[in-house]
């Protein structure tokens, strides 16, 4: 799963899930979506792959609302998925 998946799913999602990328320096690589765990240290392992920490799906989507009302067009998935990935690192 890609975070682009994400984006389309994302107001169905569990707002107490988080959002786990492979590979913290790739907005392009798979993803995980799992509940945190105290004392994980921000890093999930799932069938040999790790992940960590990139953003809470509850902050994501009040992330994207905001910035999607703050424009004069709807952006697309890719689009989206790219400014939230740059958000979750540099900002949150």
């Amino acid at each position: 799963m890609k975070l682009t998946d994400v984006i389309d799913d994302l107001g169905n999602l569990d707002e107490e899930l988080i959002i786990f990328l492979e590979d913290a320096a790739d907005a392009d690589a798979d993803i995980l979506l799992a509940k945190g765990v105290d004392g994980d240290g921000g890093v999930k392992v799932e069938n040999g792959r790790q992940y960590t920490y990139l953003i809470e799906v509850s902050l994501a989507k009040e992330f994207l609302d905001d910035w999607k009302t703050g424009l004069d067009y709807v952006p697309g998935k890719d689009e989206m998925a790219k400014r939230l990935y740059e958000y979750a690192v540099n900002d949150a």
